[in-house]
């Protein structure tokens, strides 16, 4: 697939790609129906996956899945299961795509060092068309409830 096309390995495409195969896998194998409190955390802006939801899901029920079953669709798990940095996608229209697929309470900050420089996200986010109370569930909040990062040790 990536033969003659170097450019296509990495981060401009492969890594994305890859990990979203991984992903689903785990979605489709039925992982997360059997571990719900389970939450899987991609990068990237969810590697493309916030933007085929309704495509997973129409596509399931007719793929060559074997005897593979789902409770739900594809997206219920995903939506229910993945939570989503930012990473090398400062892009506004990415950001609230994938608020809107996945959830505002399912989005954190990150940055994709040595790719991309720190300042550059923080402005990214700063600047973001956000409503002031998704922009701190983003740069904060989320992580801190996904991470149990506020809970206090006794």
């Amino acid at each position: 697939m990536y033969a003659g096309h170097s450019e296509l390995g990495g981060p401009v495409c492969s890594w994305a790609f890859e990990t979203a195969t991984h992903a689903l896998r785990l979605v489709f194998a039925g992982v997360f129906e059997r571990y719900p409190k389970a939450t899987l955390v991609l990068g990237h802006m969810g590697e493309t996956l916030p933007l085929n939801l309704w495509r997973f899901d129409s596509r399931w029920h007719v793929s060559n899945r074997g005897s593979r079953t789902l409770s739900e669709p594809p997206s219920f798990y995903i939506k229910r299961n993945i939570a989503i940095t930012t990473p090398g996608v400062c892009s506004d229209i990415s950001l609230r795509c994938a608020m809107e697929a996945m959830g505002s309470d399912r989005v954190m900050f990150s940055v994709d060092y040595p790719f991309e420089k720190t300042d550059t996200a923080v402005r990214f986010l700063d600047g973001a068309n956000l409503a002031e109370i998704d922009r701190v569930k983003v740069a904060s909040e989320n992580a801190k409830r996904i991470f149990h990062l506020d809970r206090r040790r006794g």
